[in-house]
């Protein structure tokens, strides 16, 4: 471990994996479950939807929070935490403290967004990378 600021981003990382698997096993399978749409009016079914789809995608962010929080657990292990995996300079010590498992630093990731939106063609949703 690189230094004591990296430990406390460790603990930071643990213990946000830590509440997010509670949340995800709190949530889970009840949350998302076979639609009946035999039954209720069309009002009905499309909430039904819609909270299928909202459980869905906020288990989707979880699990990908969790994939990005392991490998900045694995990274400070290592002892290569905190450097950009785009241009290979030093993330800021403020965004890694907002945001301890980011892989890029602000200016490459914002790069990245402006390449995304420009390459998005018109009509569809811009797509952004993970978590980030």
């Amino acid at each position: 471990m690189k230094n004591k600021a990296h430990k406390g981003l460790l603990d930071q990382l643990v213990a946000r994996k830590q509440e997010l698997i509670a949340l995800e096993q709190h949530s889970s399978p009840d949350k998302i479950q076979n639609l009946d749409l035999g039954h209720g009016d069309d009002m009905d079914i499309a909430e039904s939807i819609v909270e299928q789809e909202m459980s869905i995608t906020m288990k989707l962010r979880s699990s990908n929070e969790i994939i990005m929080i392991d490998e900045a657990i694995e990274k400070i292990k290592k002892g290569d935490y905190g450097t950009c995996e785009n241009c290979e300079r030093q993330i800021e010590n403020k965004r890694l403290k907002a945001r301890p498992f980011v892989k890029f630093c602000i200016e490459c990731q914002e790069e990245m967004e402006r390449n995304n939106e420009e390459s998005a063609s018109p009509g569809t949703l811009p797509q952004f990378g993970k978590l980030e």
